[in-house]
């Protein structure tokens, strides 16, 4: 198996995990607010523990100004994805609100056509069709 799948799989895995854990704790009267700075705080702690012990922080200096304003474009979309997201599973099945989560990859599909020029492949138009229809199974009332 070639490395980035196995990193794909195991992000699938403890990201389906981290979901339901996330609402267990919000069962227990935790408001989403809460609950999501409680894991963005640990989020942050580790994901800066692992930069510093790969010495990913060295290059900072060399990042420009047009990168540095892609990652933070990309920090504020995640904000906003979290802060929903956690309204929505606080009221919510998070089984659902998760399965229309992943429709997400439809845009991101669609923007790294787009903006990246990555191929449309059969293969993957059929997959996304597949993810389009169950996203509209669940909304559908």
């Amino acid at each position: 198996m070639e490395s980035w799948l196995g990193y794909a799989l195991v992000a699938m895995l403890t990201g389906g995990v981290a979901m339901v854990f996330a609402k267990m704790g919000m069962n227990n009267n935790a408001n989403e607010h809460l609950a999501l700075v409680i894991r963005t705080g640990v989020l942050f702690m580790m994901v800066l523990g692992h930069a510093l012990y790969a010495g990913g922080l060295k290059t900072a200096r060399l990042i420009d100004n047009k990168t540095l304003t892609w990652f933070i474009l990309a920090g504020a979309c995640t904000a906003v994805y979290w802060i929903l997201y956690f309204k929505a599973i606080k009221t919510a099945d998070v089984s659902v609100v998760a399965t229309i989560d992943r429709a997400g990859i439809l845009v991101t599909v669609g923007l790294s056509y787009f903006l990246l020029n990555e191929p449309l492949t059969p293969r993957l138009l059929l997959g996304m069709g597949v993810i389009l229809c169950g996203t509209l199974i669940l909304i559908w009332k």
